[in-house]
């Protein structure tokens, strides 16, 4: 299990988080960037979503809804990733449950759980809502019996939702390529260079 530095939100208070969703443009090169900028200050944090964990293992949250997602890779996650683990229900693998505003997809969830811990900008990285290339996610298909994005469409309608809800957060995305319009589209490189705000 990597040495990741693990930070409690309410000791350091994560003033910006990194959300890393599985969309197909994520790239391991820009999850190595978020993991440099996030170990030089203790106030940035990075949430990944479901699979990702395997990019991310140093991430500080793994949040993932689906309770046949974490049937198939609870015993990965808690065996390689050291951060924790959340989810929206109780299950019987011993997940943490985080109860947020979850707008029906793990990426919304991830956001809110950055905002629950105190982020007040929140970047976003795989977050296509698009089958970019005809693949669903960086790592493809989930296995047979796993959802793989069937629902795509609908999940910008809900990230405009979240928006609404949290006018005073700011949400920049970062992905590569994505069909989410409804927040402001900036180069990683240039947002990860910027001040953390106050």
């Amino acid at each position: 299990m990597p040495d990741c530095g693990i930070r409690d939100p309410k000791a350091c208070g994560w003033r910006v988080a990194v959300c890393l969703a599985s969309g197909p443009s994520l790239t391991a090169e820009d999850c190595e960037r978020v993991r440099r900028w996030r170990a030089a200050a203790p106030q940035r944090a990075a949430i990944c979503t479901n699979t990702t964990f395997r990019l991310t293992p140093w991430a500080d949250a793994l949040w993932a809804m689906d309770k046949a997602w974490w049937e198939k890779y609870a015993a990965e996650a808690k065996a390689n990733f050291c951060g924790e683990l959340l989810t929206l229900s109780a299950n019987r693998f011993g997940i943490k449950t985080a109860r947020i505003e979850h707008y029906r997809n793990s990426g919304g969830g991830a956001v809110s759980l950055a905002i629950a811990r105190g982020a007040k900008r929140i970047i976003l990285l795989g977050y296509d809502m698009q089958k970019t290339n005809g693949q669903s996610h960086w790592h493809g298909d989930h296995p047979k019996g796993l959802g793989s994005a069937g629902k795509i469409a609908e999940w910008p309608s809900e990230f405009e939702r979240l928006k609404r809800n949290n006018p005073t957060i700011e949400i920049i995305n970062c992905t590569r390529e994505t069909a989410l319009s409804c927040f402001a589209r900036r180069p990683l490189e240039e947002v990860l260079n910027e001040p953390d705000p106050a």
